[in-house]
């Protein structure tokens, strides 16, 4: 299955009526997922878009309800990306409307995607989920405890290329490596554990 027309890497900048740099990147990327992304699960060509501020996921697939978190950055992402609340982190490990994540890196330059990788969500499980401290009694939400992903103790096949150094990857091979581990879905949170731990061996 390949992709009806090229794909653009670029922003469209028009998209974006907002003045802060954030807020502006935010709203490119988010216009370039719903305009370009696909479902890796069922190949399905677009996906929707969650109303702003939603808690949970930003985007929907309507053909099989797979859900997606998008969190972007200029540089590349290192061993830890910074996630919600911990504890609502770790209850949603279990649930059957877990997001995806999707992880992009732009240049802020050219305005264009460099890369875009997926982690399923049957790679989330609580060893990956890392506390951080609470904030300080000065902070605004004064004792929130946050979290952190950290993707050093992810697998390589748990991330999966959709565009990498900007090259947009064929469509039917990300469609084959997500297949690839949708067993995993089937295990129960322990013997996912054990068997990422595995994977993470084989991988060294």
């Amino acid at each position: 299955m390949r992709y009806p027309a090229p794909v653009k890497l670029g922003f469209e900048e028009s998209q974006s009526l907002y003045t802060s740099g954030t807020q502006k990147a935010r709203a490119w990327t988010e216009a370039w997922v719903s305009a370009w992304a696909y479902c890796p699960h069922c190949g399905n060509v677009k996906m929707s878009q969650f109303p702003n501020n939603s808690p949970l996921a930003d985007f929907l697939c309507g053909s099989c309800s797979e859900e997606f978190e998008l969190k972007s950055q200029k540089g590349k992402f290192g061993a830890k990306v910074a996630a919600g609340a911990y504890k609502t982190k770790c209850e949603r490990l279990a649930a059957s409307n877990n997001p995806n994540l999707l992880l992009m890196n732009y240049n802020a330059k050219s305005l264009s995607v460099v890369n875009l990788l997926i982690v399923p969500k049957h790679f989330f499980v609580r060893e990956i989920i890392e506390e951080r401290k609470p904030l300080a009694a000065t902070a605004r939400r004064a004792g929130w405890i946050g979290s952190n992903i950290v993707l050093s103790r992810i697998p390589q096949s748990g991330k999966i290329h959709i565009v990498k150094g900007g090259i947009v990857r064929p469509k039917d091979i990300v469609l084959e490596e997500w297949q690839k581990t949708l067993f995993l879905r089937n295990e129960s949170p322990e013997t996912r554990g054990w068997l990422l731990d595995v994977m993470k061996c084989v991988d060294k």
